[in-house]
């Protein structure tokens, strides 16, 4: 079980602080990369760190798809934004579905959670493992090490009828590692105002050992600068 406030006792509150996110756009996206990659020839995906399942609510008319994430509460969420979708609960370095996919997704720095090189290695080995042979999978970074920006200050704002929630950090760097104090701060109609901290922690990974990484787990990699969001890269390896 994850150990973030913001999947788990918070994560109620996850679509409203990421409604920023244009998930529909994304998913369009991530289905012109998937047309223009993929060799497998069928429509099985696999989101892994699903979240709160909003990708797959645009993904599910068009691929079989299934959802798995460390978190029960981001599930819980995740099966009311896309029934229908199959969803389990797993953590993507010791991942074991005894099956394959023609796509597998990772999105939203979810991958920098694994923090170590020796974890990422069991990770994408673990995708390569559940990919087809000529299947695609799109890993979306918590930025490449070489285009972090330590010390840069973030806000994003939820400004609803009945609920106000104000999420601040500054970006710092350990290591290779950046660490988000996130401040919460939700006001809710008819509630006190309550504050959180939140501590996130994710490895930032070097782009070309990371595609050296995705190579020995025999995956053609690829890495591009434009990802899905703007400032955020995408790394992109069909299985051979």
């Amino acid at each position: 079980m994850t150990d973030q406030l913001l999947h788990g006792e918070l994560a109620k509150y996850y679509d409203k602080i990421y409604s920023f996110k244009d998930y529909l756009d994304e998913a369009i996206r991530l289905q012109n990369l998937i047309m223009k990659h993929l060799e497998s020839g069928g429509n099985a995906l696999l989101d892994v760190a699903c979240g709160t399942g909003l990708h797959l609510k645009h993904l599910k008319d068009d691929f079989i798809c299934m959802g798995v994430d460390a978190s029960k509460a981001m599930l819980k969420i995740a099966r009311k934004n896309a029934p229908g979708v199959t969803f389990k609960e797993a953590d993507m370095a010791k991942l074991q579905l005894g099956k394959q996919f023609d796509v597998i997704t990772c999105l939203l720095s979810s991958v920098g959670y694994v923090k170590t090189y020796a974890n990422l290695k069991r990770t994408i080995q673990n995708f390569s493992s559940h990919l087809k042979k000529g299947g695609v999978a799109l890993i979306e970074p918590s930025h490449a090490e070489a285009f972090y920006v330590a010390g840069e200050p973030r806000i994003s704002v939820y400004d609803g009828k009945d609920a106000k929630i104000a999420r601040v950090n500054v970006a710092k760097a350990k290591q290779s590692t950046a660490v988000l104090n996130m401040h919460i701060l939700v006001a809710e109609k008819g509630k006190d105002a309550q504050y959180f901290v939140d501590t996130h922690e994710l490895g930032l990974f070097d782009v070309d050992r990371t595609l050296d990484i995705m190579k020995e787990a025999g995956l053609k990699a690829k890495y591009l600068k434009a990802g899905l969001m703007a400032g955020r890269e995408l790394f992109v390896g069909v299985k051979k």
